[in-house]
């Protein structure tokens, strides 16, 4: 039953983790895209 738990556990935790680093960088593009609109220009 333990392991049983942790298990679950462990999945809650990398989703709660994805999310909010998917969250997170599509919050970054956004900024940096806002805050400097000609460095994607160059390569």
């Amino acid at each position: 039953m333990e392991s049983v738990l942790l298990m679950i556990l462990l999945i809650v935790i990398i989703f709660i983790r994805f999310v909010l680093w998917s969250c997170l960088s599509a919050y970054i593009d956004y900024k940096l895209s806002r805050r400097f609109p000609d460095k994607r220009k160059e390569d």
